[in-house]
């Protein structure tokens, strides 16, 4: 038995050839080992680094061919042996480094979490990798508490929008920046307090008069670039600048002096590793966060979904390469449960 998958085959030299050579192949299913899962998946979505693994350009490079594609969510179709976590119709949804944009995937049963019923099969595909990402910046590494000043930027796309609605949860007020007024009304729909467009406004005099002369205790940073080095300048003493990537392409350079004159510390944020080398810090995230969304506090924001078509995937493939994305993309793979 088969089923159907978007495949990356080679490497590109750009964002624009790797979505060109997209294809849809039929993919030989495999076996399932000891405590694996077979899910058959309901919705995947996409995310600014599965552009960068078609280039070879990730820090995680997976072996050719692949599937793009890094959340999923759907219905558990078939146990293996010694699985003792999940049952047949489970719905469930994973974090993977490549492999949604497919029918099926198969994972082990603790790579899996199990969809809280406040939310759908899109919103739960939307859910991991922003989310978990999110929590192990601002409060495993970031140590956000209430009343900190937390400032975030690409605020408006999938993982911006979930560092600010976990934010508002922990009760810290949140600055957004994003590069339109579209993007930032997004922004304060999602419950940021104070939005800053980075493309008209410095951002160390608009935080400065936001704060009352405080800065920011935590600073969320996914653009890199020029970005990187306006937030460094709106750092407080004893704040925590957490590197999330670098989404505008340039890698920034660090004068290391004003983190000794500031005082503030320089943190990297690595989740996927991180829950690869200590599978407990995992568990604590995904516990902590399935509670606030059934709490109703967290829900991401999906702006297109689509149906599993090859020219519909590569349409918001490059609306997301030429930064026109804004909150999550979704492929409704809609591959029905056969249990």
């Amino acid at each position: 038995m088969s089923y159907r998958a978007i495949v990356v085959e080679t490497l590109s030299s750009s964002f624009e050839e790797g979505i060109n050579k997209l294809k849809v192949s039929a993919v030989a299913r495999k076996p399932l080992r000891k405590n694996q899962v077979r899910i058959a998946i309901r919705a995947a979505s996409m995310n600014f680094f599965d552009l960068l693994q078609m280039v070879g350009k990730y820090q995680m490079k997976p072996p050719l061919p692949f599937a793009p594609g890094s959340e999923g969510a759907g219905d558990v179709i078939e146990i293996g042996p010694g699985v003792t976590k999940f049952k047949l119709g489970d719905r469930v949804m994973c974090g993977m480094i490549v492999g949604t944009l497919a029918e099926e995937v198969v994972l082990a049963e603790n790579q899996l979490v199990k969809v809280p019923s406040t939310i759908n099969y899109a919103e739960a595909a939307s859910f991991p990798v922003g989310y978990q990402t999110a929590y192990h910046g601002l409060v495993t590494r970031g140590e956000t508490k209430k009343g900190d000043y937390v400032l975030v930027t690409g605020a408006a796309g999938g993982m911006g929008i979930a560092a600010i609605q976990l934010a508002k949860s922990l009760g810290a007020i949140v600055i957004a920046c994003a590069s339109t007024e579209e993007k930032l009304q997004l922004c304060k729909n999602a419950g940021a307090d104070h939005v800053i467009n980075y493309t008209t406004d410095k951002l160390k005099p608009a935080v400065a008069k936001m704060t009352r002369g405080h800065f920011c205790d935590v600073v969320y940073e996914v653009v890199g670039g020029d970005i990187f080095h306006q937030c460094v300048r709106c750092m407080a003493g004893m704040g925590r600048l957490l590197v999330v990537g670098f989404a505008g392409g340039e890698i920034p350079k660090l004068p290391i002096n004003l983190a000794l004159v500031k005082g503030f510390s320089l943190v990297g944020v690595r989740s996927g590793a991180e829950f690869m080398l200590n599978p407990a810090v995992l568990r604590e995230t995904n516990n902590a966060l399935i509670s606030l969304a059934e709490q109703d506090l967290l829900h991401p924001l999906i702006i297109d979904q689509v149906d599993f078509d090859l020219k519909e995937v590569q349409r918001l493939y490059k609306l997301l390469a030429n930064r026109g994305a804004r909150g999550k993309l979704v492929i409704n793979i809609r591959k029905p449960a056969k249990i």
